[in-house]
């Protein structure tokens, strides 16, 4: 007998390992057909970047914000809820990069396949009867609540800016609203001209960044706490103005003239939002623990949520003079901050120094899609306690309980961010200590100038609303 060759030997095993993968993807094919004709992959598809057939996408409640009729996409009858929810749902187009109908346009629509896949596609069509792929609409339901959206976007008014509320328990969004807005179902023809909708597909609560202001001594508090335990119990006299490294800093001026605190504490001095307090904590800590801190609490990184990219929040005093790092300490200089960082900060303050992940969709198709996640610790549980104490006392002792909604029984901390000469952005940032109504939320108006004018306001609707919305089960 004929001694066969190591090559002959060779190609005899490789046409054998071909035939039978052949067979094996065969067979696997014809057995899982559905899954493969549903694959967005599948270039036999028909075209369905269009949301003609796409599912509805509903409130938490169950309201319907936008759905397809008659192969048209139609969102909610009242204008104001369709201007007030457009930058979490979308519009027809994909310019609003974060929206729900562009981040998951392709889990809005899926295809129903009936037949055999092998003897069909590509085949003459008399193999072809009884197949066919039909477009179905995937509902999506999110966990923001349209009676919250509306009251934001009327409460923000003429103001630029965001609004965000989230449960710090679960991290359900169940308010995000960005200004300025329009509506998706007749979309203005000159929003691309006209000044009015400057930024209007911008989704500032989270594809925005502004100066802090103010509201960012609550970082640098956790910060000094966390490195100097018992610094809450330090004196310091505030004069109202000081040279630091090479300039001034100086706290709120009335008539011209910056008010002297006199001697505070720490807890005194956040109440009071004493700016020279502040600096000389950041110039006490340093530049590489301050920077330390900030990127704990979510500064310089990245945060993503439901396919939605956030904008990062900024801290970077590596170049700083001894006066800018003073400054950065009160929130200025060329700190940056998003409002959802922010709510996330008043979050992990509410949740003993580790806030819970945000997001907005609850279910995809009737399966729930997302579940309580904890981002990293921003602090520690005994600086976050403090800070806690001391945000309850500010509303308390200095804002007033009856600034924000009573009931809910509202820690907050205010931000003046000055951009310019007289001119600055309005924040107010906390949680509600009611654990019925557990929300921590972050609200921002660009050139609001005081934050009591123009950031409480704000707050404070959405905080009777959802008080409104507890009492009636939603």
């Amino acid at each position: 007998m004929k001694k066969i060759g190591s090559r002959t030997f060779m190609i005899f095993l490789m046409t054998l390992a071909f035939f039978a993968g052949l067979t094996y993807h065969t067979v696997n094919l014809m057995v899982h057909s559905q899954e493969w004709v549903t694959h967005p992959m599948n270039f036999h598809l028909p075209d369905h970047d269009e949301l003609e057939y796409a599912g509805k996408i509903l409130d938490r409640n169950g309201v319907v914000l936008a759905q397809s009729i008659d192969h048209r996409r139609v969102y909610h009858p009242e204008e104001t809820v369709r201007k007030a929810c457009v930058h979490v749902v979308g519009d027809n187009s994909v310019k609003i990069g974060t929206a729900v109908q562009t981040v998951r346009r392709s889990s809005l629509t899926h295809f129903d396949y009936s037949g055999n896949i092998v003897f069909g596609l590509g085949l003459p069509d008399v193999f072809k009867s009884g197949q066919e792929i039909v477009p179905r609409g995937t509902d999506i339901r999110l966990t923001i609540d349209s009676t919250l959206q509306t009251a934001a976007l009327e409460a923000l008014g003429d103001y630029k800016g965001a609004v965000v509320f989230y449960n710090y328990k679960t991290g359900e969004i169940v308010c995000m609203v960005s200004t300025p807005t329009y509506d998706p179902q007749n979309v203005p023809e000159d929003i691309e001209t006209n000044p009015a909708y400057d930024g209007a597909y911008l989704n500032r609560a989270v594809s925005a960044a502004y100066p802090p202001g103010s509201t960012f001594k609550l970082v640098t508090a956790a910060a000094a706490i966390s490195e100097a335990p018992g610094i809450e119990n330090t004196e310091y006299e505030c004069i109202g103005k000081d040279t630091v490294g090479e300039d001034t800093v100086s706290c709120f001026a009335v008539n011209g003239i910056p008010t002297a605190h006199g001697k505070i504490t720490l807890k005194t001095a956040l109440s009071q939002s004493c700016n020279l307090y502040f600096a000389k904590l950041a110039l006490a800590l340093g530049k590489d623990r301050m920077t330390y801190y900030a990127e704990k609490m979510g500064f310089n990184s990245s945060l993503e949520f439901d396919g939605i990219s956030v904008k990062s929040s900024l801290y970077n005093v590596s170049d700083a003079t001894e006066n800018q790092l003073a400054w950065s300490g009160v929130g200025q200089y060329t700190v940056l901050e998003t409002p959802i960082n922010m709510a996330m900060i008043s979050a992990a303050i509410a949740n003993g120094g580790t806030p819970v992940m945000p997001y907005l969709i609850e279910t995809i198709g009737g399966k729930q899609e997302n579940t309580v996640t904890m981002a990293k610790p921003m602090m520690s549980k005994s600086a976050a306690d403090l800070l806690y104490e001391m945000m309850d006392e500010t509303v308390l002792y200095n804002y007033g309980k009856d600034t924000f909604c009573a009931e809910l029984d509202v820690c907050a901390k205010t931000g003046t961010a000055e951009v310019g000469e007289n001119i600055a952005h309005a924040w107010v940032t906390g949680f509600c200590k009611n654990e019925a109504c557990p929300l921590a939320f972050a609200v921002i108006a660009e050139y609001g100038n005081n934050s009591f004018q123009a950031a409480v306001p704000v707050a404070s609707k959405v905080l009777y609303c959802a008080a409104e919305q507890m009492k009636s089960g939603n």
